[in-house]
């Protein structure tokens, strides 16, 4: 790898190849965080299982300070899980660090324990599932897995680096509680962001609903985000394609009469329009002047994931060269 490469170049060649990424993107984050509503039952849940993963690959990592050949890998990632010692958590500390009021953070983990995904270990809370869960959660791992190191070659190949899909995958595998860790804590900034903005995590999701029908629209002409944000005839393009409630439904697992209710919030905020005749929802041409879909709000979730796919294109890196 070369040694000037950095987040910063990184960021910078997304940003030229805008329209071609955030085709991929949006589905990549739209089929995990989709995952995660149908497995939670909602976004609030979901952010707080992500929170306190985040903490048992945290800790399994710390092993590699004692054994420089401990095994990360997915494979053994249960066992691992075995030997996890949760930290002492206060509800606001959780509640800052996710972003939920602290009667919902305080609710909602009462709830999680109940369905035990969480558990308390040494009277700590932690990310202690059950068996049945953890059967499940090998299979949307390897999806997770599998659809992350897409999102990688594609990085990949903007800077002219070879590092192909199926390498990327046995990597993730190999060394999966250091990616996992990584992934996780981007994940959880990019539901900060949204969240501060939105105040509404299931909102988050409807609206990448929304972003997918002009992306995989546009994908046919490679735009770099300036075009897009300065040039405001290019939204106009597409503003006959448009989708339903139904469709956003089936895609996310949010019931439709919630789909709707949602859809209402984002026209009120000038994102979307709706025809009376045909109930579909359309883009709007100022959706991108918008404080939601903004210029700033996009660069900054770019900037964010551009340091993410750097260290795992860095660490890739030096495990192919050795």
């Amino acid at each position: 790898m070369s040694e000037s490469l950095s987040p910063k170049i990184i960021n910078e060649k997304i940003l030229e190849n805008f329209i071609e990424y955030q085709d991929l993107f949006v589905e990549f984050q739209s089929s995990f965080l989709s995952g995660i509503y149908k497995r939670y039952e909602n976004m609030e849940n979901g952010n707080l299982v992500l929170y306190f993963a985040k903490q048992a690959h945290q800790d399994i990592l710390r092993q590699k300070d004692y054994d420089l050949n401990f095994n990360l890998s997915f494979e053994q990632f249960w066992e691992n899980h075995g030997l996890y010692n949760p930290r002492k958590n206060t509800i606001i500390n959780i509640a800052n660090d996710t972003s939920l009021p602290k009667e919902t953070a305080r609710r909602k983990i009462s709830q999680l324990i109940k369905q035990e995904v969480l558990g308390k270990k040494n009277k700590n809370i932690a990310w202690l599932p059950n068996e049945q869960y953890k059967k499940s959660y090998n299979l949307f791992a390897h999806e997770e897995i599998n659809n992350l190191s897409q999102l990688l070659n594609l990085v990949c190949n903007k800077i002219n680096l070879p590092i192909s899909t199926k390498e990327a995958k046995k990597e993730l595998k190999e060394k999966f509680s250091f990616y996992w860790f990584h992934y996780l804590n981007v994940q959880l900034k990019f539901l900060k962001i949204w969240s501060l903005r939105f105040k509404d995590l299931d909102l988050i999701l409807i609206s990448l609903q929304v972003i997918r029908i002009f992306t995989s629209s546009a994908k046919k002409n490679n735009l770099s985000h300036e075009k897009i944000f300065n040039d405001t005839s290019i939204i106009k393009n597409f503003e006959d394609v448009g989708i339903s409630a139904t469709s956003i439904s089936e895609a996310t697992s949010i019931p439709r009469a919630t789909c709707i209710r949602k859809l209402e919030i984002l026209i009120r905020l000038k994102m979307i329009s709706r025809d009376k005749n045909s109930k579909r929802y359309y883009i709007i041409p100022t959706i991108t002047g918008s404080n939601l879909i903004s210029k700033k709000l996009t660069l900054e979730i770019t900037k964010t994931f551009s340091e993410f796919y750097f260290i795992c294109i860095r660490a890739i890196n030096v495990t192919n060269l050795n």
